[in-house]
């Protein structure tokens, strides 16, 4: 058969095709669809799993836009300790994070760090809204009573903080050792809150110093005092001299005492204050064992805690737990005689008698799981051995007083029922932080108190006939689980949003194959040995341009910005930039078939139903 591509009917080996002779805007091809596409700005998984309730998403891409200061302005309008999260928190938030799906997550705390320390750096102070004539009473400094006071003074209230201590922070302060959270930071931090006009009288503690009918003078009551009791080993000798509860021994260092330890510390325990006192006692010149009964998956402290306890020196004792205390007029017969010799030597002078010479413990089993899910420890039987210890920290976890507050205030399991703005339904008296049914983390007691902060400026209003009582409180969550946004309660976001809709982005909704693999920027540390020679701060965090270059590594879920491959891809061209900023759809030409909304890399497209 003859080759046509030489024909000279056929130019350039083309064959013949149709050509309109007047322009595609005559062909409606919209006409065709059933589905078309909108732009839709939706919720980050990251900003659904902070606990603090902050816009994660929104300043990261703030700094993407090289807009720094905004940045810093719309973080610090939800969180009020930003330099002190970046720092202790552990973020959840990175847990949900998408990025981790392609490589790894991004490196939420170590941005909100930079910025955090960008904030006290430029001494920025929030500018509060128009002065109310209310007053409101705040038990506790702690982050929780650190929250509520610092969003209640930018919504204009008069806000005065009674703190048992000598010094505001609660347990950031007293709590938290130095190499975590520098003195200077917290310091900074609140007095970044005390520059809105917040007043702290330390030293009075409501129900021992101050009755709390007192503080009816105020309009409104916020209550959170913490968990501040240490729970007991429930076994024998526990009351001999040399078992401590680990929270009293930290504040004991955190004030500036160094309490003699002799050589050899054991802290009964496996969750984060257990590593604290671990890595304290060490710093103090110990040599540390954790008993835990558990194994080291079963663990609640953050794993990145129990890896720097490991890599300082701390040594760990998986599945056993301790029986009794032994004393130093009583000791196994079983134990060779050097092994208990070395008790009577860790103090000059003698020891005070009868003392601590350790523990006997027991090796554990796991069987089925327990009410909490967890497998439930179980003793080995004949399986006890003796551990020789100077000093015994117990951190089993703390427990709440609320003794002072009124007897109605409803309990139950041990922690203050509140609603879900911490109203304890006793008038004007809200609750929040470790005395409610909440985790125990710094996290969740500041968004503890801006949900408090929330919920008594609505209270107020409503009092003074401002506002209704139906409020509608999803609304106001990052995310339909995520914690409430002070923004969206008062308006004013810097962030322009395209048909915002609350519902939050997931991995299978993005477009990985817009985003190169970039590796994740390590947090610097000092160098093992380093740390135990003192309480310097530990994590040395990101480099400012290594933060920076996190933030742009971040998908932007769920938010358009502008990043053109709509319009690139469409192949009706019947996308184009709005003038405003943004895109808009020629709806009379897009046949809908879905390439921009498949093409959007962060989910910022949704199809919907035409006519819908």
């Amino acid at each position: 058969m003859p080759d046509d591509r030489g024909s000279p009917d056929l130019a350039h080996g083309v064959p013949p095709v149709a050509v309109s002779s007047t322009s595609t805007r005559v062909n409606l091809t919209g006409s065709w669809k059933y589905i078309r596409p909108v732009y839709q700005d939706k919720v980050a998984p990251c900003n659904q799993g902070c606990p603090v309730g902050i816009d994660i998403e929104g300043y990261m891409n703030l700094l993407r836009e090289d807009r720094i200061e905004d940045a810093i302005g719309l973080l610090l309008r939800e969180n009020a300790l930003p330099a002190v999260t970046g720092r202790v928190c552990y973020h959840p938030c990175e847990n949900a994070c998408n990025r981790a799906w392609l490589d790894d997550a991004v490196s939420i705390h170590g941005v909100e760090r930079m910025l955090g320390d960008l904030a006290i750096e430029q001494r920025i102070l929030p500018e509060p809204e128009t002065p109310r004539p209310e007053t409101v009473g705040i038990v506790g400094s702690g982050p929780a009573g650190l929250s509520c006071a610092y969003h209640l003074a930018r919504l204009g209230y008069t806000v005065t903080v009674y703190e048992a201590e000598a010094e505001p922070g609660g347990i950031l302060r007293y709590g938290i050792p130095e190499y975590r959270l520098p003195k200077d930071v917290l310091a900074h931090e609140v007095n970044r809150i005390r520059a809105l006009g917040v007043d702290f009288r330390c030293g009075v503690q409501v129900g021992r110093d101050l009755p709390l009918n007192v503080l009816e003078s105020h309009d409104a009551v916020f209550v959170a005092t913490g968990a501040r009791r240490g729970r007991a080993l429930g076994i024998e000798g526990e009351d001999l001299p040399g078992v401590r509860a680990g929270l009293d021994f930290l504040r004991e260092v955190n004030r500036g005492g160094r309490p003699a330890l002799g050589h050899r510390v054991v802290v009964v325990g496996g969750g984060n204050t257990a590593m604290d006192c671990a890595r304290t006692a060490l710093r103090l010149g110990a040599e540390v064992l954790v008993l835990y009964r558990r194994g080291r998956e079963g663990m609640p402290a953050h794993d990145e805690e129990v890896e720097d306890a490991l890599r300082e020196g701390v040594r760990f004792e998986f599945l056993a737990a301790p029986v009794r205390v032994e004393s130093t007029e009583r000791v196994p017969d079983r134990e060779p005689l050097e092994a208990i010799e070395a008790t009577f030597d860790r103090f000059e002078g003698e020891p005070p008698a009868p003392h601590v010479a350790g523990l006997t413990c027991t090796r554990m089993r796991l069987e089925e799981p327990d009410r909490s899910g967890r497998p439930r420890p179980v003793p080995v039987e004949g399986s006890e051995f003796f551990v020789a210890a100077d000093l015994v920290l117990t951190a089993l976890g703390e427990d709440p007083d609320f003794d002072f507050l009124p007897e109605d205030v409803e309990r139950a399991s041990g922690v203050v029922r509140v609603n879900a703005l911490n109203a304890t339904g006793h008038g004007a008296l809200f609750a929040g932080g470790d005395i409610t049914d909440e985790p125990h983390t710094v996290a969740f007691a500041l968004g503890s108190g801006k949900r408090a902060a929330v919920g008594i400026d609505r209270y107020l209003r409503f009092r003074a006939g401002e506002i209704g009582d139906g409020a509608d409180l999803s609304e106001l969550r990052q995310g339909p689980k995520g914690n409430i946004s002070v923004t969206r309660w008062v308006g004013g976001d810097p962030v322009r949003r395209t048909d915002p809709v609350n519902r939050v982005v997931t991995f299978q909704e993005t477009n990985p194959a817009h985003f190169a693999p970039v590796a994740r920027a390590a947090d610097r540390h000092l160098p093992p040995g380093e740390r135990r020679l003192g309480f310097r701060e530990a994590n040395l965090g990101l480099e400012r341009e290594q933060a920076l270059a996190e933030a742009r590594r971040c998908f932007n879920c769920g938010v358009c910005n502008e990043c053109e491959l709509c319009l690139v891809f469409c192949p009706d061209l019947a996308i184009s930039r709005s003038a405003g900023g943004g895109y808009e759809i020629a709806y009379e030409y897009c046949k809908g078939c879905g390439v921009c909304a498949t093409e959007c890399p962060r989910g910022a497209i949704t199809m919907t139903r035409e006519g819908l």
